[in-house]
């Protein structure tokens, strides 16, 4: 999203949001207005145009990638295709597990899926803490800072990656 969502829904641009309060605020704007309700077809256009707004606004904010990246790209920090730095050995680390999860794909093996997509479940969530911390923190907007936050969602990607792959089909190679 080019705008900046949290402006767009009046909340404070922080990662640590409040999903309940970011819906509400969406279904009471959507009330208040919805076309049906607008005078005349000019305000009506108006008013849908600003839930379309709204509501992507909220897809982004709802979404922990998405709010990550939109934080990251309002203070100034790298974008994706600015800064493609991991940690030393991550790149290593991820191919040894993606041949690891080729075989106990090919093998049939259950357990040794359920365990690859428990450390995807673990790496994602430890990734999430990381950016988390590093956006809400007191160091927050320094450059040093944004560089690791790039460098965290560069590694959260990995492991969103291999999740998706795993929901949505045997495993590695399939696109």
């Amino acid at each position: 999203m080019t705008e900046d969502p949290f402006a767009i829904l009046g909340l404070e641009a922080r990662y640590s949001i409040d999903a309940g309060s970011v819906r509400r605020r969406l279904v009471t704007e959507a009330a208040r207005r919805h076309p049906d309700r607008a005078p005349d077809p000019v305000t009506a256009s108006a008013w849908s145009e600003e839930l379309a707004r709204m509501h992507e606004a909220a897809r982004c904010v709802l979404d922990d990638l998405d709010r990550a990246e939109s934080l990251l790209s309002l203070r100034g920090g790298p974008g994706p295709s600015e800064d493609r730095s991991l940690p030393e050995g991550f790149l290593e680390s991820i191919l040894a597990i993606r041949m690891e999860l080729e075989d106990v794909i090919a093998a049939g093996d259950v357990n040794g899926r359920e365990a690859i997509e428990a450390w995807g479940r673990d790496e994602w969530a430890a990734r999430k803490d990381a950016v988390q911390r590093l956006l809400d923190g007191p160091r927050g907007e320094t450059p040093e800072t944004l560089t690791e936050v790039r460098r965290e969602l560069n590694r959260w990607r990995y492991s969103q990656r291999m999740l998706e792959q795993l929901e949505h089909g045997s495993g590695v190679g399939e696109r």
